[in-house]
């Protein structure tokens, strides 16, 4: 009985890497195409361009909060594929009820918006935003109709298409001498329409029956009634963490310049990209795996584990980038942008803590804690405004994102911890895995420290040097780590179906 037990849990491990494997397979894709093409673009579109982008997708950001009203998160947790079903459709009609409401607010509010951003360029782009909050919405929600059918494959290839195509598209306005803004959202709206048609192309095929039976009017509204937690706190959660970027984007557009919010953007991209290639793989299928993990009582060794993972595989990266991101943005990007990463030297703290703690979001929603969540991001807003109204009054930027950086990570790391002790977390087991893991990296780290800090060496051969280190360090925690080296074989292997 032990050994099955033992056998049984092994094989929940392996599985359990194995979709994360297929859910980063996508983002590993799309992250070295984005690698290889970024210098491309960044040396097409100058950070006055970038920046103007970054204020559209500010205004973007909190409307597109409200589609589907949060219903799409709980497409993912009834026990019957029925209610289901019908959780799917309450969100899809509350996405098209937004988008038509976000037409009413464009046609009448525009004036006055553009008026109190002082961005008159923005006007001609503005009937493009209700385009870009419907397509959100329906990449929400068919998103978590294919992680509730463990259907990770597929959301792969929209991930990789959604990459191609934006590149592509950005790729293909510059060399036609359009390297504009308006090229930037072309390619982001487009590339999410493509992402959505990957995800729904089979929906309807293989669910019909089900749709034809089981989604009935009182069902949808049981739905609303069972999951209201979701519009309650989710939404306006969702809402606070869009508004403390978009407060960020409108503060350094009112204190500084279209040009700090292009290296602002950049570096944020830059930091985004192990959040979107693990911590957001490792989220959705936490949160398909939690939400059954919570009924046998088995979240709290789940969650350390993951944990785990999360921290040996984040520290390296986040401690490289501190100490030689504006040596790196400058290799990489050009000489333009290696004011971007001294930006991000800063901005790695506070990434860093979010990155680790990325399992604490899934897990407020799995116990149904959407308030503490909500909480958490109403300080965040809170802590980000008055950071950069300080740095702006201070008219420093660095004093503003050393401030932005110290205080979210530190409201972040407090809201992980108290999250992980709900969730029947050891605390000192996850202080210990932070000083082991800084522990085991001071020798790599120390390395590249004293290359670039001790020694006259060109950009290339520092470069080399981080990249080595970095090999060396990862290829070493492969070995160690069993699970996730024989997952990655049996991917490679096509072993499991995708």
């Amino acid at each position: 009985m032990v050994e099955n037990t033992k056998l049984n849990s092994a094989s929940h491990k392996n599985t359990f890497a194995k979709d994360v494997l297929k859910m980063a397979s996508a983002p590993l894709c799309t992250q070295i195409l984005g690698i290889i093409l970024m210098p491309i673009i960044t040396r097409m579109y100058i950070p006055d361009v970038y920046g103007t982008f970054q204020l559209y997708a500010s205004i973007v950001m909190p409307i597109a909060v409200f589609v589907g009203l949060g219903y799409s998160s709980s497409i993912v947790l009834p026990q019957k594929d029925g209610m289901a079903a019908n959780m799917l459709f309450v969100s899809l009609s509350f996405t098209l009820i937004i988008t038509l409401l976000s037409i009413l607010f464009i046609y009448f509010g525009s004036g006055y918006l553009l008026e109190w951003l002082k961005a008159p360029g923005l006007k001609a782009y503005l009937w493009v935003i209700p385009v870009n909050v419907f397509a959100h919405g329906l990449y929400l929600s068919l998103r978590s109709w294919n992680v509730r059918h463990r259907n990770f494959g597929r959301i792969a290839a929209s991930r990789i298409s959604d990459a191609a195509v934006n590149k592509g598209v950005l790729i293909g306005a510059g060399l036609c001498g359009f390297a504009t803004s308006g090229s930037l959202i072309a390619g982001r709206l487009v590339g999410s329409i493509s992402m959505s048609s990957v995800l729904g192309a089979r929906i309807w095929q293989e669910n019909a029956r089900l749709f034809k039976t089981s989604i009935r009017w009182h069902s949808m509204l049981q739905g609303i009634k069972r999951y209201r937690k979701f519009p309650m706190y989710n939404l306006w959660t969702d809402l606070i963490s869009r508004l403390a970027a978009t407060v960020v984007i409108f503060s350094f557009s009112f204190y500084f310049s279209k040009t700090v919010i292009g290296y602002y953007g950049l570096c944020i991209a830059v930091l985004s990209l192990p959040m979107t290639f693990i911590a957001g793989s490792i989220s959705e299928v936490f949160y398909q795996r939690g939400a059954r993990a919570r009924h046998d009582g088995t979240n709290g060794s789940l969650i350390e584990k993951l944990f785990s993972q999360m921290v040996k595989l984040g520290m390296l990266a986040f401690l490289v980038l501190a100490v030689a991101g504006e040596d790196f943005f400058a290799f990489i990007f050009g000489a333009n942008w290696s004011e971007a990463g001294v930006y991000t030297q800063i901005l790695t703290f506070q990434i860093f803590i979010a990155f680790i703690m990325t399992p604490a979001n899934a897990l407020a929603n799995i116990l149904e804690r959407q308030e503490v969540l909500l909480v958490f991001h109403i300080v965040s807003i809170i802590v980000s405004g008055a950071s950069v109204i300080i740095g702006g009054l201070a008219n420093n930027v660095y004093v503003a994102l050393c401030l932005f950086s110290l205080l979210n990570g530190l409201a972040t790391l407090a809201f992980g911890l108290y999250m992980f002790k709900i969730g029947d977390v050891s605390l000192l087991k996850i202080f210990k895995m932070l000083s082991n893991c800084f522990v085991s990296c001071l020798p790599v780290i120390s390395v590249i420290a004293t290359a670039k800090f001790f020694f006259d060496l060109s950009p290339l051969v520092l470069i080399a040097i981080i990249t080595v280190s970095c090999m060396i360090y990862y290829g070493i925690y492969l070995k160690k780590d069993e699970v996730l080296r024989s997952a990655i074989q049996a991917v490679f292997k096509k072993t499991t179906p995708v």
